[in-house]
């Protein structure tokens, strides 16, 4: 009796131990799982984000949007008059717009960024249909007092169209001449000259990136989405596109060519005096934050510039886990861009990760 006792409570220890064993390598599993998922997240995100960055600003057979006029019927407008700050296109299709006055055709702005929805230019706003439950701007934690950033890119699509649509805001191409070139809009399936070996057609491509508080499947959880410009099948239209779940907070900084690349501060050469640098060299002089007006032209009324150009964008993504961790305190204290970041209350039981880019713009125009 006394052995068969003695083999039970030693039969007990092993089972306990074992059981142990198991609960730890379980959580250990989960935790490992977890972390690798965060980092997966990211590399997703930073892959949808980076071929995207560096094709801004391809405009096909050009990276100078200054050689593109927009069509629009017998009246042609330079881009130059098609910016934000200048009077509304009439004819433009209402996509073109939705954004803000002349949003999609703003070819001078192959990059842009904002604050949430602050700033002198406005900007996309979040999806609000039925269904989409996206619904406003995700603001962060309270504690944080700073908006998530938005991320705007225009440019040609890298595909040659058959024939002009119009279901689509399209690009007319010519290699051999470049300020024969237009942004246009088929009216009865024209384009504005013939289509052959040396003018294509592509459609153009304006993207807008941001973090808004909902996700498709589920409500308060802060998710990474994208704005198209692209068809619904009969006219131009923008269409929402969630990109990642989780994503709680997006940065961005720029690097400007701001043409100062001198020991003396201000434009190095600036021989006609119009306040815009006349040597850009594709070199980063200064990072700034999307709200900053140097790439804004002088005749920005509200914020002037200088038409700084943007060569390269820094970008953050902080990524959540799906789930609470029973017994997981996040104590870190984030700190990147001009965010500190330290998660309180329930926050602070969800694992997080940040993950960070620099992406140089393959377009960035030199002389």
């Amino acid at each position: 009796m006394i052995e068969l006792l003695v083999g039970l409570a030693i039969g007990s220890f092993i089972i306990v131990g074992a059981v142990m064993v198991y609960s730890q390598t379980r959580n250990t599993y989960a935790i490992n799982e977890t972390q690798a998922r965060l980092q997966e997240n990211g590399r997703y995100a930073i892959a949808i984000l980076e071929p995207d960055l560096q094709l801004a600003g391809y405009y096909g057979y050009s990276n100078f949007a200054g050689d593109f006029r927009y069509q629009d019927g017998s009246t042609e407008t330079p881009i130059s008059q098609t910016e934000q700050v200048d009077g509304p296109l009439a004819n433009l299709p209402a996509a073109g717009s939705v954004c803000g006055k002349n949003f999609a055709v703003d070819l001078l702005m192959s990059v842009q960024g904002s604050n949430s929805d602050d700033g002198p230019i406005e900007i996309c706003k979040p999806p609000t249909a039925t269904g989409m439950n996206a619904g406003a701007w995700y603001q962060g934690s309270t504690t944080v007092g700073m908006a998530t950033d938005t991320l705007t890119i225009r440019r040609s699509s890298t595909a040659d169209q058959t024939t002009a649509s119009k279901k689509y805001i399209q690009l007319y191409l010519n290699a051999l001449k470049r300020s024969n070139q237009y942004v246009f809009t088929a009216d009865a399936g024209s384009a504005p000259g013939v289509i052959d070996a040396t003018h294509k057609v592509r459609n153009l491509i304006v993207r807008t990136y941001y973090v808004a508080a909902n996700s498709r499947a589920r409500a308060g959880f802060p998710t990474l989405w994208r704005k198209s410009l692209d068809s619904d099948g009969a006219n131009p239209a923008v269409v929402d596109d969630e990109i990642l779940p989780g994503v709680e907070d997006f940065q961005v900084q720029f690097g400007l060519d701001t043409g100062d690349h001198d020991t003396t501060l201000g434009i190095d050469v600036d021989e006609d005096k119009n306040g815009v640098p006349d040597n850009p060299n594709g070199l980063i002089s200064q990072w700034v934050d999307p709200d900053s007006a140097l790439p804004n032209s002088p005749s920005f009324a509200a914020a002037p510039g200088i038409s700084a150009q943007v060569v390269a964008v820094r970008v953050w993504l902080r990524i959540r886990a799906d789930a609470t961790e029973v017994g997981y305190v996040d104590g870190k204290t984030y700190n990147y861009a001009n965010v500190s970041y330290t998660p309180a209350g329930t926050d602070a039981n969800v694992r997080r990760t940040v993950v960070s880019r620099t992406i140089y713009l393959r377009n960035a125009r030199t002389l």
